[in-house]
């Protein structure tokens, strides 16, 4: 029987995630940027999460970002095999990357690639932040100025539409 190539459902960027026995994983704090205080900036760990769907067969992918500059590779997975028994059952791929020193503020690239060619790539901007302190030191009276209210805050609004519950599955295909 051929192989179906698969197609890349999503590639999200989460900073936590949380697994939990027999249910699907949650992700925390999803983002397209990184704003840092200074630079350079060592950060613990953030996520590239990837969802393969609709194929079948043996395939690996890679995850690369490169530098700004697009001239270096700031940090990869290498390459990790996976296998699509058929096209409805989807293979999540979660790429932890851990201890990165981010030296220079620009747009970063995060390519995805599947059995060696790129089908998709993004950016990931890294930007300063103006904190009006340094870094470990205590706010300026500027900064503190901009933290007072200037009004009650609001509550924020429930949402209309009902919630339909937990997602009920006996199994996940989650590489460990």
């Amino acid at each position: 029987m051929p192989t179906k190539q698969p197609s890349l459902q999503f590639s999200v960027m989460c900073l936590d995630l949380i697994e939990e026995e027999r249910k699907p994983p949650t992700f925390q704090y999803l983002f397209y940027e990184l704003p840092f205080p200074h630079l350079p900036f060592r950060m613990d760990r953030f996520h590239v999460i990837n969802c393969w769907s609709n194929g079948e067969g043996q395939y690996k992918q890679e995850v690369k970002i490169l530098d700004p500059a697009r001239k270096e590779v700031f940090i990869k997975t290498g390459e990790q095999n996976f296998n699509l028994e058929d096209p409805f059952t989807p293979q999540l791929m979660i790429n932890v990357f851990a201890d990165l020193e981010f030296k220079e503020q620009g747009h970063y690239w995060v390519q995805t690639f599947l059995n060696d060619k790129m089908v998709l790539e993004y950016p990931l901007t890294v930007r300063l932040v103006e904190t009006g302190q340094k870094p470990g030191g205590p706010p300026s009276p500027k900064e503190k100025e901009k933290g007072k209210p200037t009004s009650p805050p609001v509550p924020p609004k429930k949402p209309s539409a009902p919630s339909i519950g937990p997602i009920t599955t006996d199994e996940w295909n989650i590489p460990n």
